[in-house]
């Protein structure tokens, strides 16, 4: 006997076998509602008085046990409408006052693949097996979860619930295929996820950095414009700091590597401010929370500390190598964000550097955090061979402990 199919990602159905049963129409919809809410809270018993409800949040019939009951006999037989040969099953049971789904009767849903399939992937054994497992969920999300009435004050929570599992599901591969050249891919998987949210940064700054892997610096930067015009026209706000100075950190680093003598007496060179310092709210807010982050630590010395990538194929200068260089720079943020203390202070300085701002006690404590980064990405990234060196120095006269 056919299963029951529900699709719940994107556009609703249910089907049995290739029979579509569940009906979009105006007199169905309150039955369908009911169904929807079933299903999403299928493990537990819900009460007669929630559906009503759930059903009548304003407008309660004059007999409301009643509509609810012939809403429930009309439900019935629609799900049991398109059993082969008219065998009926018990699809909603009723125990005391309340109704649940039958849990003895297998169905297909995809909510609930999504979710199994992201836990598979969680447990991977390798990196590829990750890869292909977050390419099946991420496949198997088609839309949000009941989109149509992903505004009711019951559905909210679990909508917001699957598209914030959605979300990082596509981070994590579009961070794997970034550091494995899979840029046509990740351009595929970053546009579908704009499509479903075109609001989620973190997925616009990876579609930026894949364009940018492949030389689309125009592309990358008319995207970024286009972007940063939507956000102050539909939500009459900028995006963050971080993002803004990661998508320019892509086309605006210098091409040439420096020494960090050089790097400091640059910066010390810079002509102290005569004045208050004028700024956007949102760099306010970054500076705000940067200071009330590193308010108990700074009775401790700041360390710049300038981190070089120099990729084991540097001298062929082809653009295999160059795309190679970019991932390993990509890859090197990701980790560095990650493993560092929040108190720190990281940038892309030029093509193959990152300039450091550490809180520590000691030099060799800062060396320390440094040496723990890079053994943590060897690990990760093995399959691109790279050999990182940094230097450290002390910034100013702050006594130490």
């Amino acid at each position: 006997m056919d299963m029951l199919a529900i699709q719940t990602l994107g556009k609703f159905s249910v089907k049995i076998g290739d029979k579509v049963i569940s009906d979009a129409s105006s007199r169905s919809n309150k039955a369908w509602r009911m169904f929807k809410y079933l299903i999403t809270y299928r493990h537990k018993m819900t009460p007669v008085e929630t559906l009503i409800e759930i059903l009548w949040p304003e407008d309660e019939p004059e007999y409301p046990q009643k509509s609810l009951y012939t809403l429930m006999s009309r439900l019935r037989k629609q799900l049991n409408a398109g059993a082969p040969g008219g065998a009926e099953q018990q699809y909603i049971l009723f125990v005391h006052d309340s109704y649940q789904w039958n849990p003895e009767i297998p169905i297909s849903l995809d909510a609930a693949e999504f979710e199994e399939t992201l836990k598979q992937a969680r447990k991977a054994g390798s990196e590829s097996e990750k890869m292909s497992l977050l390419e099946k969920a991420t496949d198997i999300y088609g839309g949000r979860y009941l989109a149509e009435i992903a505004y009711d004050l019951w559905a909210m929570p679990v909508t917001n619930h699957f598209s914030r599992l959605y979300i990082r599901a596509v981070e994590e591969l579009s961070d794997i295929y970034l550091s494995c050249g899979k840029h046509d891919e990740n351009t595929e998987l970053c546009n579908k996820a704009i499509s479903i949210d075109p609001f989620e940064e973190s997925v616009h700054e990876r579609l930026i950095h894949a364009m940018c892997a492949v030389g689309e610096i125009s592309e990358a930067q008319h995207h970024y414009k286009r972007f940063l015009k939507m956000i102050e026209a539909e939500l009459g706000a900028m995006p963050s700091e971080e993002f803004q100075a990661s998508c320019k950190s892509l086309w605006t680093v210098t091409s040439d590597s420096l020494s960090l003598d050089d790097i400091k007496n640059k910066l010390d060179a810079e002509p102290a401010r005569s004045r208050a310092y004028f700024c956007s709210a949102d760099t306010f807010n970054q500076i705000y929370q940067f200071d009330n982050r590193a308010d108990d630590r700074m009775k401790f010395p700041v360390f710049l500390a300038l981190i070089t990538i120099d990729d084991a194929d540097s001298g062929s200068g082809s653009d295999s190598t160059a795309e190679s260089a970019k991932q390993q720079m990509y890859s090197l943020r990701q980790c560095l964000m990650s493993n560092l203390r929040r108190g720190d202070i990281v940038s892309h300085y030029s093509k193959n550097q990152f300039l450091l701002m550490l809180t520590a006690r000691l030099p060799n404590e800062a060396e320390a955090a440094l040496n723990r980064v890079i053994r943590l990405f060897n690990a990760k990234y093995s399959r691109t061979p790279c050999r990182i060196q940094y230097n450290i120095t002390p910034i100013g006269e702050r006594n130490t402990i």
